[in-house]
């Protein structure tokens, strides 16, 4: 009596489907896009969708290659603007949320937030969200930079003047940082104050002048570097998680303020915000800047996933 014949699993099946679809792509295509589409079948299922897709892929590379070669361009570029768009917009939210984290430190907001629930538990979503977003940040940048660096290193010359500059950028940021860990030591001042807001306002310039020489000099490095598909479609998922995670932020700043001045309209009323300047200005200010940068990387974001949902083909 013969054995009964397994049959082949749903995943399996579907599997071996769209293997038989990426066969119908010529070879040259198969070759270089094969594993990428079979991968991206294999993270979101083979639904009649991607099937459809696959089948008119196939068909649009057999009668006009080089429009889907176009459309691959597109695709790369519309994925590496959108890990660009959302790098800029973190870059910005950065400097807003150390204009935040300066405000909240003031002895007044933190005996506020130890005896206000509220106060404290927006404090707290704020440095997990903002852990969440360094973290995807780091997943969705260092193996783009890596694959940058490398290129640099095997000879592309155009790569190594705005590589140069990041590093400078971060020497620049590390000196700037050290520099004024030791003047707020030295200063016969009380901790946390400085002499004048001249002062203060040099040390933003320089700190914002390293940021922005940096981030431009990355932009225009990855626009200049050779990235793949699979590459730049691991870093948009991770910037997604990064825009996602500076909402998150975002609402918890919103709603900080508002805890504030319900529970204690006299501290939201008053002048205790940076460098002694208005409460409500300094919040407002922090929010603008975190909104104008969060719209930028979510609409970045957004983009990417949208392309990133489309096959190779």
């Amino acid at each position: 009596m013969r054995p009964a014949r397994r049959r082949p699993r749903r995943p399996e099946r579907r599997a071996r489907i769209a293997a038989l679809l990426v066969r119908a792509y010529p070879r040259s295509w198969r070759e270089r896009y094969g594993d990428e589409v079979l991968a991206w079948v294999g993270e979101g299922g083979l639904g009649p969708a991607r099937a459809l897709d696959l089948v008119r892929g196939a068909m649009d590379a057999r009668l006009h290659p080089e429009l889907v070669e176009k459309g691959l361009i597109r695709m790369v570029e519309r994925l590496r603007g959108s890990v660009l768009g959302v790098l800029c917009g973190y870059a910005v939210f950065v400097v807003a949320g150390a204009g935040y984290q300066k405000l909240t430190e003031y002895e007044d907001f933190t005996a506020a937030a130890n005896r206000h629930a509220a106060l404290g538990a927006t404090s707290r979503t704020i440095v997990v969200a903002s852990v969440v977003a360094l973290v995807a940040m780091v997943v969705a940048g260092a193996p783009i930079g890596l694959a940058t660096v490398r290129q640099a290193l095997a000879g592309r010359r155009a790569l190594w003047r705005p590589l140069g500059l990041v590093a400078l950028a971060l020497l620049w940021t590390a000196g700037t940082l050290a520099l004024m860990a030791w003047r707020g030591r030295s200063s016969p001042l009380p901790p946390g104050t400085m002499a004048s807001v001249s002062e203060v306002a040099g040390w933003l310039a320089s700190l914002l002048l390293a940021v922005t020489v940096g981030v431009a000099a990355a932009v225009t490095a990855v626009r200049r570097s050779e990235l793949g598909l699979g590459l730049l479609r691991l870093g948009t998922a991770a910037v997604a998680v990064v825009a996602a995670a500076m909402l998150v932020m975002l609402g918890a700043t919103v709603w900080w303020g508002l805890a504030l001045r319900s529970a204690d309209p006299a501290l939201f009323h008053s002048h205790e915000g940076i460098r002694a300047s208005s409460t409500v200005a300094s919040w407002a200010s922090i929010v603008a800047l975190m909104t104008a940068s969060t719209a930028l990387a979510l609409r970045a974001g957004v983009r990417g996933l949208a392309a990133n949902r489309r096959p190779s083909g």
